[in-house]
């Protein structure tokens, strides 16, 4: 076989080799959506049992709530980690592994360590943006499909950006009736909803009635 067919070999090689490269990373990508979608799916449903049980979805007034009957390591910060730590005192998830999901930088795989207060959810043992309304108050008016936990964030508030590249240019959440949805992140970072300029949008079809929500995100560890 001379120098062309040798050539006419490599490149063939070449492209099957990238092919093979591009199926394992869509394969990998499809593997963390799926986790991050059932892990969204536990915390769902456990917010919704939280809230059964203590009369709203975590926030400052279940947090003293819980220290009055007698649990003290309650973390009393803003973030999405120590209002959703509160699932883990409380018993109604038993590990802090629900909450995470191989995404980047400053997340790592949890412990499972929760004997002090800095050690439950510690920055980078959670990767799930936690929803509320304005001034630290949990959400009241709510729809079947509106969000209290999502990822993959980048900026909380009540016009949240979202990372396009950890799933693939999907965002997952976790809904008020339990289940689990998922959809496209735009090119700015928004999370697109069928019928809205953005999941998050106020006024007419918004999923949080009258409130301005505030996405609470997660703390980092780097």
């Amino acid at each position: 076989m001379g120098w062309k067919g040798l050539l006419f070999l490599a490149a063939i090689v070449f492209v099957i080799l990238g092919i093979g490269c591009l199926s394992i990373e869509r394969i990998l990508l499809s593997k963390k959506r799926s986790i991050a979608i059932l892990n969204c799916h536990s915390i769902a449903r456990s917010l919704s049992d939280f809230k059964t049980e203590f009369g709203d979805y975590p926030c400052p007034e279940t947090r003293e709530l819980l220290v009055k009957r007698g649990i003290k390591k309650v973390p009393a910060g803003t973030d999405a980690n120590s209002y959703l730590a509160q699932l883990i005192v409380t018993k109604m998830i038993d590990s802090e592994t629900n909450f995470y999901c191989e995404i980047g930088k400053g997340y790592h795989r949890p412990d499972d360590r929760t004997s002090t207060l800095n050690e439950i959810l510690a920055p980078g043992e959670n990767i799930y943006a936690y929803v509320m309304a304005q001034d630290n108050r949990p959400l009241t008016q709510v729809k079947n499909a509106s969000p209290l936990v999502i990822a993959p964030i980048m900026s909380g508030g009540s016009n949240p950006t979202f990372d396009r590249e950890p799933l693939d240019r999907y965002f997952v959440y976790g809904a008020v009736d339990g289940s689990t949805r998922s959809g496209r992140i735009g090119t700015f970072g928004e999370a697109k909803s069928k019928g809205r300029n953005h999941l998050f949008q106020s006024g007419k079809d918004s999923l949080f009635g009258d409130q301005i929500p505030d996405v609470k995100i997660p703390t980092r560890k780097y």
